[in-house]
């Protein structure tokens, strides 16, 4: 459960690191497709007319309803479950959750052990023996050549334009993928149905309405630095939806990033937000950060408007899916009303 995820992911984009800092929850990472039963023909999409998607590469063509769908994003398994799609194989995202699905989505395999791919690269190899005749790579950081590489597999759909790798927001995401697989209506209804689920719980909560949050995320590498997500985080995203918003010089630091580089000695200018969400895998992790100097000096310590999250709270924020984000619904914002209480 603790071994040195930082040792782990030095080959792995910073912005994927980021965004599995909060995820690492242990066991070692997959080097190869892990066992698992092969979900055979019945899980595949609906209909069968070709049709044309766009994505930040261009256009690929699906010519057929695909039967053997690899999610290769780390969070693209959860819209294809949520359209009735089960994968013949899923990224590694986490290390530990049975066939790399968390529990909001474990249901949807319909008992199903799609094959999981590794966390690192995925080889040629490895896509081709799974004879996929889709692959879903809109949460992967695909490059150019990535994504050359697999059409020549398969069918490949990157992220659409306009979004910094990993901030694909969860209903394009959604949307892009329902139109792959020949589900485009169903994939608006998924959408509809949970933006209408949360201007709900906005409604519900309009203490926090125009509140600024800092979102930090304790560096793995060094507790020398810590990092702010900007607007395009998906986590960022999700709050702006219940009516939060960024520190306006935390955005800006983030670029075009979704996230910002903070050293420890500027720790107190977290108090320049009403909330400060924390981000961690582990108590442990947890700990060490708060125990650094500066930090119980902290207003927002002293006033408790400190926010903290749970295992799985952390990986559905972090996940920000059409099906993981409804999982947190009855818990986050009410945490964060507390806090700004």
């Amino acid at each position: 459960m603790h071994d040195n995820y930082a040792n782990r992911t030095r080959s792995l984009p910073v912005r994927l690191v980021l965004a599995l800092a909060v995820l690492v929850l242990g066991g070692g990472v997959l080097a190869a497709c892990g066992s698992g039963s092969d979900p055979a023909a019945g899980g595949g999409a609906a209909g069968g007319a070709p049709v044309t998607v766009a994505h930040k590469y261009g256009q690929t063509q699906v010519p057929a309803a695909p039967q053997r769908v690899v999610s290769l994003g780390y969070t693209d398994q959860d819209a294809l479950l949520a359209l009735g799609v089960v994968p013949v194989a899923i990224r590694e995202f986490t290390g530990e959750q049975p066939s790399a699905t968390w529990p909001w989505a474990q249901n949807r395999l319909g008992g199903a052990q799609p094959q999981v791919l590794p966390v690192g690269e995925v080889s040629v190899e490895q896509l081709a023996a799974l004879r996929p005749d889709l692959i879903v790579g809109i949460s992967a950081g695909l490059t150019q050549a990535q994504y050359d590489t697999y059409s020549r597999i398969a069918p490949t759909v990157a992220a659409p334009n306009g979004f910094v790798d990993y901030g694909t927001p969860w209903q394009d995401a959604t949307r892009l993928t329902g139109q792959a697989v020949g589900k485009a209506a169903e994939a608006d209804t998924l959408v509809t149905d949970l933006e209408t689920r949360i201007a709900a719980t906005k409604a519900q909560f309009p203490q926090l309405n125009g509140k600024t949050v800092a979102g930090v995320l304790p560096s793995t590498a060094s507790q020398a630095e810590f990092f702010v997500w900007g607007p395009q985080d998906l986590r960022a995203r999700f709050f702006a939806g219940l009516g939060m918003r960024g520190v306006p010089a935390f955005d800006q630091n983030a670029g075009d990033k979704f996230y910002g580089t903070f050293s420890s000695e500027q720790l107190g200018r977290l108090d320049e937000a009403d909330v400060v969400a924390l981000i961690t895998n582990t108590d442990e992790q947890r700990t060490t950060f708060q125990a650094q100097p500066g930090y119980a000096a902290l207003q927002a310590v002293r006033e408790n408007r400190v926010v903290t999250f749970d295992e799985k709270e952390a990986a559905a924020l972090t996940f920000s899916s059409v099906l993981s984000l409804p999982s947190v619904l009855d818990t986050v914002p009410q945490k964060l009303a507390t806090a700004v209480q």
